[in-house]
């Protein structure tokens, strides 16, 4: 006999109890997954044949950390305090939610890593790393970077890559390098409150591959010092900033260095940043900040550049490779120019379209530049269309307050609304003519309508 039972009215609050409880341990569940595993090692109380898996069972050597793919959310953390010997080279990638991240776990200072012949961490063909809290080095004849990250060629580029709170140093190659000349390919790359010092060749390089240019870098809160070659740069950049980081006594190694800059970039701003006492022992460079080679629509404003050997901000192209529509503006540039025939300013080769204003360039450098100087060579090519407006420019002891090149005082470069001050013996080389008083050179070039003079001798 079939017993049919009376209906009952559905009790709310037991549903939503039961409801709410499934759907907490769905959440818990789904975190859990996404988290990943934490993974440990300990040079001192460490041993490879552990699980990594907590402090108590870490492992020892790189090892096993070396032999594992990492999945996305999975964290690889070094024992602060502890020292290794070879190159940490983790494999897998994150995504753009979940990267991996490279950090540390306990007390005391950062982790080291001494690379010997080789890198100290190294990441290849990889998306989403961030690698943070971390001292690494290696073998001064390493030929190697400190921290080195690369790609092969590949569309689309990998990307995401987040560098905080490392010390890199006297590497045999650059301390952090993120890139490669023939490769490159890594898009949204951050390296920030990072230091990089006494490595052979630069201290912080985003580099792209040539002509195929990597977007949405940063570099902030940096430091590079005592570098063979450049400071901080990025060649190939796009829609990128340099910002709140300082570059001094770089360039020791090698010519054609400069403290902080960009190369084949486009839409770059480097700004609020301080270079000073780089040098150089060749003929070239050796300044403060630089606009490079082939370069559109970059800025480089609030910036402070003194005591360095070349231009306090160099900006130039070169033969084909143009750089048009870019700005230098805001900046202070004291007693730069020391070596050569450089000065606060030099805009040098195929420099187009460009403007100069709100500066100040104070000058007591090489007799052979000047405080604002515009040159460039028969292949280079000459400045053309650049505006220099609304600028202070000082020079000590008789040296030239502006200089042009012939060829540069034909390619429709102006000048207005300057303020010249001079120590001593005002002086404007224009052309194959030297100025010694301002009214004469106002009406002879037309140039400076609007422009002051004022001696403070």
């Amino acid at each position: 006999m079939l017993i049919i039972q009376p209906h009952r009215p559905l009790d709310r609050r037991t549903f939503a109890r039961g409801t709410a409880r499934k759907l907490l341990l769905l959440l818990v569940c789904a975190r859990g997954s996404l988290q990943g595993a934490q993974y440990h090692i300990d040079p001192s109380a460490g041993d490879d044949s552990r699980s990594g898996f907590s402090p108590a069972e870490a492992w020892r050597t790189f090892q096993k950390p070396n032999s594992m793919t990492y999945q996305p959310g999975d964290e690889l953390l070094l024992k602060r305090g502890g020292r290794w010997h070879g190159t940490l080279h983790p494999l897998g990638s994150g995504t753009l939610e979940h990267p991996i991240r490279l950090a540390t776990f306990g007390e005391g200072p950062r982790p080291a890593i001494d690379g010997g012949a080789g890198p100290a961490v190294h990441i290849k063909n990889q998306d989403a790393w961030i690698i943070e809290g971390l001292d690494l080095s290696n073998a001064k004849n390493s030929g190697q970077d400190a921290l080195w990250i690369w790609a092969e060629p590949r569309r689309p580029h990998y990307r995401f890559i987040r560098i905080r709170d490392c010390v890199a140093h006297d590497a045999g190659r650059s301390g952090i390098h993120v890139g490669e000349d023939s490769y490159g390919n890594y898009d949204d790359v951050m390296i920030e409150d990072s230091v990089a010092f006494n490595n052979q060749d630069s201290g912080i390089f985003i580099q792209g591959k040539d002509f195929g240019e990597v977007r949405k870098l940063a570099i902030r809160r940096s430091v590079a010092y005592g570098n063979g070659w450049d400071g901080i740069k990025i060649y190939s950049g796009c829609d990128s900033v340099i910002e709140h980081c300082t570059a001094y006594r770089n360039g020791w190694k090698q010519d054609a260095r400069v403290g902080i800059w960009c190369w084949n970039s486009e839409n770059m701003v480097i700004q609020n940043c301080e270079a000073y006492a780089n040098v150089t022992p060749c003929p070239n460079d050796g300044g403060g900040f630089d606009i490079d080679w082939s370069s559109v629509g970059c800025v480089i404003q609030y910036c402070y550049s003194h005591d360095n050997d070349g231009a306090g901000y160099l900006f130039m192209g070169s033969g084909r490779g143009f750089t048009t529509r870019t700005v230098v503006r805001f900046n202070v540039s004291q007693n730069d120019g020391r070596k050569n025939d450089y000065g606060g300013l030099l805009c040098y080769g195929t420099l187009q379209d460009s403007e100069v204003y709100n500066n100040i360039f104070y000058f007591k450098g090489s007799k052979k530049g000047a405080a604002i100087n515009f040159r460039g060579e028969q292949e280079a090519g000459y400045p053309s269309n650049v505006r220099v407006f609304n600028n202070i420019v000082i020079a000590e002891g008789g040296r030239a307050l502006l200089r042009l090149a012939l060829r540069a005082a034909k390619q429709n470069n102006t000048f207005d609304f300057d303020d010249y001050f001079s120590t001593a013996g005002f002086r404007i080389v224009w052309n194959d003519k030297e100025f010694s008083d301002f009214e004469r050179f106002r009406k002879t070039t037309g140039q400076e309508n609007q422009g002051l003079r004022a001696d403070l001798a």
